[in-house]
């Protein structure tokens, strides 16, 4: 395969999971991110249903249809007693694209949710590789290839970003376990939250796509322990 066949790749504009739309799915956004910086701190009630009402200028429905979605993610618990109240840290669907992504930078726990989400991929994915290696087709593997070889910083900040999306996405796709798909959203909630926040410098950049290539290369030539292993390499840079 060529160094550079004009293949370029780009970060989804959103996770592959499915938030209401409209109005909704804004009140939902805004509300999260609210409860994720502070501005609502655990233990605390949200304003009450006409409050949210006037200040976010939507419906009853639309407020009603929000809370529930939070709800779901673990972040709020609702009771006629108190109304609706921030569920305690350890409540929250950590593993949700959303949250994930509503932790900005001026939010209190986003370097833990970073550090124990680098763990979690330190664990999980050297055995992906592996399995990669063991059970994707051709076509995975010269995507996963094509994908570390498109990490480089004279293709643009994007592009560079949306090809470590795909070498780690194919690579969960690659192993054929449907429990492990379904990571991608996770890694790409966490590529989406930390673009272009930090500088890596052009050393880093070319020793991380000399890292995810050679991962390719174990992958690409069916060999799971050095695949597995020089995943472990590649992850130990972030």
């Amino acid at each position: 395969m060529k160094e550079d066949d004009g293949l370029r790749f780009e970060l989804p504009d959103k996770a592959l999971t499915a938030l209401p739309t409209g109005a909704v799915k804004d009140t939902v956004e805004r509300l999260g991110h609210k409860i994720a910086i502070g501005d609502f701190p655990v233990g605390g009630v949200l304003p009450k249903e006409d409050e949210l009402v006037a200040s976010l200028r939507v419906s009853r429905t639309v407020i009603r249809e929000a809370i529930k979605v939070l709800c779901g993610k673990g972040l709020i618990r609702t009771a006629r007693r108190y109304g609706s109240r921030v569920c305690p840290f350890t409540d929250w669907n950590l593993l949700d694209p959303d949250v994930i992504r509503w932790h900005t930078p001026e939010c209190p726990m986003t370097a833990r949710i970073y550090a124990e989400t680098a763990q979690l991929r330190s664990i999980i994915e050297p055995e992906a590789a592996a399995l990669a290696a063991e059970n994707g087709s051709r076509t995975q593997h010269a995507r996963i290839l094509q994908a570390a070889r498109n990490i480089h910083s004279d293709y643009g900040e994007d592009a560079m970003i949306g090809a470590v999306f795909a070498f780690h996405s194919t690579i969960l796709e690659a192993t054929g376990n449907l429990m492990l798909t379904h990571f991608q959203n996770l890694i790409h909630a966490v590529l989406v939250s930390s673009h272009g926040l930090e500088d890596a410098g052009t050393r880093a950049q070319t020793v991380s796509r000399e890292l995810h290539v050679a991962v390719a290369q174990a992958i690409r030539t069916q060999q799971p322990d050095e695949a597995r292993q020089r995943m472990r390499d590649l992850l130990a840079l972030h």
